[in-house]
């Protein structure tokens, strides 16, 4: 099992933020994207205060908090936005457009492609 990579009250925040613009990205909200958004706030012990604060945060400033997180954090954001994207079974290319700008604007691209390459 995978290690649960730590976020503090803020940093959950700004992945309900990124969370709920994925979700809304294709202008389609779909139950199992809620359902998969609802397991990963149970999964990361995100409260309702915590909630609030996210549905309330300026997507841009949840890039901009990202972008300062650890490399680790932003990894592990990439993969909840990628369960939520997979959760409709439906890749929205609205929704692969929103992954790869915050991928590029947080520097998860360059993450990414440093451990394609390592496994090569």
């Amino acid at each position: 099992m995978a290690t649960m990579i730590e976020f503090s009250e803020t940093q959950k925040a700004a992945v309900v933020s990124l969370l709920i613009e994925m979700i809304n990205a294709d202008g389609l909200v779909d139950p199992r994207e809620c359902d998969m958004f609802n397991t990963i706030c149970v999964e990361y012990g995100i409260n309702d205060e915590t909630f609030s604060l996210g549905q309330r945060l300026d997507s841009m400033l949840a890039v901009d908090m990202m972008k300062r997180m650890s490399d680790m954090q932003k990894l592990a954001i990439a993969q909840l936005l990628t369960r939520v994207i997979d959760a409709d079974t439906n890749d929205d290319d609205k929704e692969i457009q929103l992954f790869n700008v915050i991928c590029k604007a947080t520097g998860v691209d360059v993450l990414i492609n440093a451990l394609v390459q390592e496994k090569e």
